[in-house]
């Protein structure tokens, strides 16, 4: 077992670093612009204990979008397209079991806040998803 083995507890939705740092994976829409669609980031935010214990013991409830939330929390990624996206402010709003918690940025004037508002094009959510093929491949 490497450090980084021993000092995580990681799945594909929570993780928990050196019994400190907790996270929460969760979805980031942005309303593409005269359609019903969205472009959809899967992030993940960091919360305070009790938030990600809350979130843990209602993980499979049925309901749970109805019984707990809305929770506070910092995103926890550096998206290279966007400046200034790590630590930003955010709302993790519970969703139906089988789906992620949803994020609303609380910050109003970052790039990705007013697209998360407003909205983008149906060419520039095509831009962003080439563009994240592009450095995938990479």
């Amino acid at each position: 077992m490497d450090e980084r083995d021993a000092r995580t507890i990681a799945g594909s939705d929570q993780c928990i670093i050196d019994q400190r740092e907790f996270y929460i994976r969760g979805c980031l829409e942005l309303p593409i612009l005269g359609t019903n669609d969205v472009f959809l980031w899967g992030l993940w935010a960091r919360v305070k204990e009790e938030v990600f214990d809350e979130i843990d013991n209602h993980w499979e409830s049925q309901g749970r979008e109805k019984n707990i939330g809305p929770y506070k929390g910092r995103l926890a990624n550096a998206l290279s397209i966007y400046p200034d996206t790590l630590n930003q402010r955010l709302e993790i709003q519970i969703k139906p079991v089988g789906s992620r918690p949803l994020f609303i940025l609380e910050e109003i004037d970052n790039l990705l806040s007013i697209e998360q508002r407003n909205g983008i094009t149906r060419n520039k959510a095509e831009e962003y998803a080439c563009l994240l093929l592009r450095m995938a491949k990479s």
